[in-house]
């Protein structure tokens, strides 16, 4: 007995192994970053009765309706958090590692095995897809299971081991469009691997005309739609097979796009190797084997490639079924390099597991390469906003993912107009509600959906603009106008203060963000951090000409400039001339102070002047200072 439990433990200690190894690195950190737009969306499917969520998901448009229909009982069962939201994705893709090491077992043994589950493990495309509540971590853990039951079909041909299969396909099919491909590349494989063993064949193709039989009308469908296909995504294009290609390395490799890879030679060559000796690896085990990965890694993209002259949709993650044997074949590369020397073997698995571990690092770190930041949007809103201003957005699939985290009681509008011409929307919208202070204008980074950026360059046409933000490297824009400027007294939230110039302008009160703060920001604005400073303005003596401009800035005790104002013409003074305020009139103008991302740790005066527009100098204050003094801040370390 104690040598049998022996013997099991040695079978499947390495399997368990590998499965706790892939859900530690995918559950760990799995809402550390906030839901971006498509899992917003898929959200949004989920959120209501049963069959009003089924004839939104049966839409061609809404791509993989069986994860949708698994979500909606998930998230009845769980909850909504994004956690239990996306742990569905993250239980299909530790599954995943259980199924692929028996598939790669069966084809080459369970060292490669356990090769591939290692690697699949560490490997940044599948973690990332494993903690996104889309289908691609179904949709690759259905790829899988497809070849490791039609393997077994093959070789038992057994009618349950068939409708299996069958019933898995369908999933599969179901699980995203381009399970098509995968379907179609299996049988090409059939045919060529068991053309001579016709008992076989025939089961196969008895269980490809019973599981088709359904699909007739919707085959009829699409191929009476198809000459006369156009596709509406204008932000999508025709990507050459060769992009394609370097795409696909580039996103299986570190889950990136090739633009951001700063030496792609240094990837690609290696992995063209790894791939070659993965391949050819195969290949010597038998033709058989040879056959299943090559088939299975590069048949779908180029199958796809053709489709794509008609129907250009490439994205990997689309391609995401040919990853479980991408991570086979480099596998079967570390086993190549174990047989030309052993050392090399470890060489290798040592610099896949740091390669794969910088990229984790990275996109956990490094905002430019983590998803849509919703959750630091819906933050810098609370903080900044006020409780009489409003939020615009431009879509539906905005607010689901802004109100998602979103916790301010601003009301939220979607924009209901033509984007060309958004004008009409802010004058009649916006401008019926006088007590409104500030809009908050948020948009995402598909500008596809806001041609040529026309809401933002209404709303500057017609406010002034007071603050800008821009989450992971401008995904999301949240920029902020002023609609209501004048004041008639001093807002309790300013400091009060009493500044006149020899023009006759007057500084009254003023008001700053934050006092103490990093030089260094990573999130809103990167690299450099800033201030957002509100002044408040008055004519004391007569009406001045609008030959000046204010400034503030940072400065060190030597008089120094550390950090300075970001103009944004045409100003509150532009718009609104001091000549028409009149007496008693308070104006309020916003800046934001750039810093030096060097600026090094102390304390620094923020100060406030007024410059003539002509270069003659500055306009001094009547005790004849150049500048006024507003506050202390104290620049921290990074």
């Amino acid at each position: 007995m104690k040598t049998m439990k022996s013997w099991y433990w040695r079978r499947v200690r390495i399997p368990l192994l590998l499965v706790g190894l892939t859900c530690l690195l995918r559950t760990f950190s799995l809402d550390w970053q906030s839901l971006w737009i498509d899992e917003a969306h898929a959200f949004y499917f989920v959120d209501h009765p049963f069959l009003e969520t089924v004839r939104m998901i049966i839409n061609p448009e809404n791509n993989g309706p069986l994860y949708f229909l698994l979500l909606w009982g998930w998230v009845r069962l769980t909850g909504a958090s994004p956690f239990a939201i996306r742990y569905l994705s993250d239980l299909c893709s530790v599954l995943t590692v259980a199924v692929l090491w028996q598939l790669a077992r069966g084809w080459f043994g369970r060292r490669a095995a356990g090769w591939a589950g290692l690697l699949w493990a560490i490997a940044p495309f599948s973690i990332w897809l494993g903690q996104e509540a889309k289908m691609y971590a179904l949709h690759m853990l259905l790829a899988t299971m497809t070849a490791l039951l039609l393997r077994k079909a093959l070789r038992i041909n057994r009618w349950p081991l068939w409708m299996a299969y069958g019933i898995t396909i369908n999933l599969l099919g179901y699980s995203h469009f381009f399970g098509a491909l995968t379907i179609a590349v299996q049988g090409l494989i059939v045919l060529i691997t068991t053309w001579k063993s016709w008992h076989k064949l025939r089961r196969y193709l008895v269980t490809m005309v019973v599981v088709a039989l359904p699909y007739l009308p919707v085959v009829r469908f699409v191929l009476r739609q198809l000459p006369n296909f156009t596709l509406q995504d204008i932000s999508k294009g025709f990507v050459p097979l060769p992009n394609m290609l370097r795409e696909l390395g580039a996103e299986y490799t570190l889950r990136v796009s090739m633009l951001q890879v700063p030496h792609p030679q240094r990837l690609l060559w290696p992995l063209a190797l790894l791939l070659g000796m993965g391949l050819f690896a195969a290949w010597r085990r038998g033709w058989k084997p040879g056959v299943w990965v090559t088939g299975l890694l590069l048949l779908p993209t180029l199958i796809f490639y053709p489709l794509s002259f008609k129907a250009p949709l490439f994205s990997p993650k689309y391609l995401s079924a040919s990853f479980p044997f991408f991570i086979i074949t480099l596998a079967l590369a570390l086993e190549a390099l174990c047989v030309l020397w052993k050392p090399l073997l470890w060489g290798g698995l040592a610099a896949m597991i740091a390669v794969a571990g910088w990229a984790n690092m990275r996109i956990l770190t490094q905002p430019e390469f983590q998803r849509t930041d919703w959750k630091t949007a819906a933050r810098f809103l609370e903080v900044h906003s006020e409780p009489d201003d409003v939020i615009v957005i431009f879509a539906n699939y905005i607010h689901r993912a802004l109100g998602f985290y979103y916790k301010g009681k601003l009301p939220i509008y979607r924009f209901g107009s033509d984007p060309y011409n958004p004008e009409n929307f802010y004058q009649q919208e916006l401008q019926r509600h006088a007590d409104y202070h500030s809009l908050w204008l948020v948009l995402h980074q598909d500008q596809a959906m806001a041609p040529h950026n026309r809401m933002r360059e209404a709303a500057g046409l017609l406010y002034p603009q007071i603050t800008e933000a821009y989450p992971n490297n401008g995904q999301i824009a949240i920029l902020g106008y002023s609609l209501r400027w004048r004041h008639q007294t001093l807002p309790e939230s300013a400091t009060p203060l009493a500044a006149r110039f020899q023009n006759g302008m007057a500084l009254v009160g003023y008001h700053v963000d934050t006092t103490a703060l990093p030089p260094t920001d990573k999130l809103i604005h990167p690299p450099s951090n800033w201030i957002h400073v509100v002044t408040y303005w008055q004519v004391w003596d007569g009406a001045p000409p609008l030959d000046f401009t204010p400034f503030v800035r940072l400065v060190d005790a030597q008089g120094g400039v550390w950090g300075g104002e970001l103009q944004r013409p045409p100003t509150v003074f532009h718009r609104d001339p001091p000549e028409q305020w009149g007496a008693g009139v308070i104006v309020e103008a916003h800046y934001d102070v750039n810093l030096n991302p060097v600026t090094p740790p102390g304390t620094y005066q923020l100060v406030v002047g007024l410059e003539r527009d002509e270069g003659k100098g500055r306009i001094l204050c009547v005790d004849q200072t150049r500048e006024v003094l507003l506050t202390t801040i104290n620049i921290t370390r990074r």
